[in-house]
């Protein structure tokens, strides 16, 4: 699977992108090239700054995260517009929070959310019931 288009990156897939991992790199890339146009939540933005605080300090995370969003290619999204969806989501599924506002966005872009792993509550979901919106997994585009 090769990645095209628009997509809702979650949390996990910006961390790929930040810290440069061979997936990142790829993802990177195709940003540049054109093939991807990456959107996130402000929840996601916020989770990878947690989670980049935890890993490298909250001084280069926040280099980090500033970096990534000056480049011009992550258009962050306000979450206001997807509260009720996201909040429908959480009601309705055994997922994180930020999962659900990613699902939300997706829904309302009608693109599909990439997730950079498959999370095992996530895939539980899938399997109990289809979501409405495409899920894509970064280490599924990785190996094709």
């Amino acid at each position: 699977m090769r990645l095209a288009g628009s997509l809702v990156f979650d949390a996990g897939a910006l961390i790929e992108l930040v810290f440069s991992t061979p997936a990142g790199s790829r993802l990177m890339e195709q940003m540049i090239e054109g093939e991807i146009e990456v959107h996130a939540t402000e929840v996601a933005v916020v989770e990878l700054g947690y989670i980049l605080c935890r890993r490298v300090g909250r001084e280069e995370a926040k280099k980090r995260i500033d970096k990534l969003l000056a480049s011009g290619y992550v258009a962050v999204e306000d979450t206001s517009p997807l509260m009720d969806a996201a909040s429908a989501y959480k009601c309705e599924r055994a997922i994180s929070l930020p999962d659900c506002f990613s699902l939300a966005l997706a829904g309302r872009l009608s693109v599909p959310v990439l997730f950079a792993t498959r999370e095992k509550e996530l895939v539980k979901e899938m399997e109990r019931r289809p979501f409405d919106v495409e899920i894509l997994f970064l280490r599924d585009a990785v190996r094709s």
